[in-house]
């Protein structure tokens, strides 16, 4: 819910050259953004949406070009091409005012459904996890990218550390590589221990930029590390679903 209520007044905001603006997501502009996040929204909402757009990436993906979620976002950014800037502001703040309840509140059964692996998702997730966990955190990572491209200051909300620790434990439930002590700086920051054994290494970066490397959009991190190099490049290479 406040990561949803800042997004909708960042994009209140938005106007002229704004909308075109390119993103962090290749080929992407700012407009293409938020239709993705209206229709991430509506998803969340309405299951008739969700039925439509999951269905469609779900027959692209099986015919094995990009994957689940590339398909389910440009279905949603699509189904918008229409719509004018102001047009495009009343969807999404139509759609993120009932998103995180009506997703909550979605029949339990629904909510255990699994969704295969071919959706990019980790082995065991579920629709609930979808909804809950990645659209959260998704809605999070763009408001990061909208920021970046407007060269505005992001508000940071009372979500961010969840964020961030849920992040850190995707990543630790399915590292292969050596243990090791991770500090995130910043908001949201903190320290775990990720992986199994004795840590070989302590490595210590930027909340922001970590999430950003792990998500696949840079690889600016220095990630600075007290012990076995190898942890770092371990860490590095890791990608987390956004």
């Amino acid at each position: 819910t406040a990561e949803y209520r800042v997004l909708t007044s960042v994009v209140d905001t938005l106007e002229g050259d704004d909308w075109s603006r390119p993103t962090d997501c290749i080929g992407w502009s700012v407009r293409d953004m938020v239709a993705h996040l209206a229709g991430a929204a509506e998803c969340a909402t309405s299951k008739t949406a969700m039925a439509r757009h999951y269905g469609y990436a779900w027959r692209m993906s099986l015919r094995g070009s990009s994957t689940f979620v590339d398909h389910l976002s440009a279905s949603q950014v699509r189904a918008r091409a229409s719509l004018g800037a102001r047009e495009i502001v009343a969807d999404l703040a139509r759609w993120a005012a009932e998103a995180p309840a009506k997703g909550e509140a979605w029949p339990p059964l629904l909510r255990r459904l699994p969704l295969p692996t071919s959706t990019g998702l980790p082995r065991g997730a579920t629709l609930a996890y979808f909804v809950d966990v990645i659209a959260t955190r998704d809605v999070w990572m763009h408001r990061v990218d909208l920021a970046r491209a407007l060269g505005s200051q992001r508000e940071v909300t009372v979500a961010e550390p969840e964020v961030v620790r849920q992040v850190v434990r995707d990543l630790d439930l399915h590292w292969q590589g050596p243990a090791l002590e991770l500090t995130l700086e910043g908001e949201g920051g903190g320290s775990w221990r990720v992986g199994v054994g004795e840590p070989v290494a302590h490595v210590t970066e930027d909340a922001v930029s970590f999430l950003r490397l792990l998500s696949g959009r840079s690889d600016e991190c220095s990630l600075r590390s007290d012990g076995d190099p190898a942890a770092a490049e371990s860490l590095r290479a890791a990608r987390v679903v956004f």
